[in-house]
């Protein structure tokens, strides 16, 4: 990244900071308990977007969730073709970002204004407009990679114990979304 986009980058994190929601109530859910999930993630490539997609697949035919939207963002300047809008699946690129690298427009905005039990962050690394995505979304929890520039916005950080790879990750916060407050089962009485 050049210097100039660095110093544009270090504006919009301040901004992001000074802007971020200051008293929230997290709703910790259980993902099987989950009426409408929200997804941001990074799309570096096809492959990713496609590790993305499969996670959406499962959680649809696990838990029957059927209400799900994904927010998608390519550092690219033109969309990538894989990225192009689809049934709960929306995208960001470079062209969405303001001088800050803050997104704006329809998508971020509708996106913004659901209610979602759960937000999930699939970010592997850092990234403003992901962050100011998750800071600004109105979701009842929000679930993401720990890091000391998450601890702002985020209810929930999973250490990713050396896992580097999206499929290791979301296998991970799948993991533990299904651990939280999990439905007790009373066995059956003998009487």
């Amino acid at each position: 990244m050049k210097l100039f986009d660095r110093i544009k980058e270090w504006l919009g994190r301040r901004a992001l900071l000074r802007e971020a929601m200051p008293e929230r109530r997290p709703v910790p859910r259980n993902l099987a308990a989950c009426g409408k999930v929200g997804i941001v993630y990074v799309a570096t490539d096809e492959q990713a977007h496609g590790h993305v997609r499969n996670y959406v697949k499962k959680i649809k035919e696990e838990h029957g969730i059927h209400r799900i939207q994904c927010l998608g963002y390519s550092e690219e300047k033109v969309m990538p073709h894989y990225l192009h809008a689809k049934l709960h699946f929306d995208a960001i690129h470079q062209k969405d970002l303001n001088w800050y690298r803050i997104p704006g427009g329809n998508t971020v905005s509708n996106f913004l204004a659901e209610e979602f039990d759960v937000l999930i962050d699939l970010s592997l690394t850092d990234h403003l407009p992901i962050q100011y995505i998750v800071a600004k979304s109105r979701a009842r929890f929000k679930v993401g990679r720990w890091g000391d520039s998450n601890r702002h916005f985020l209810d929930m950080m999973i250490d990713m114990a050396g896992a580097n790879s999206l499929p290791q990750y979301i296998a991970q916060v799948d993991r533990y979304l299904l651990m939280i407050n999990t439905p007790v089962t009373k066995e059956p009485s003998l009487n």
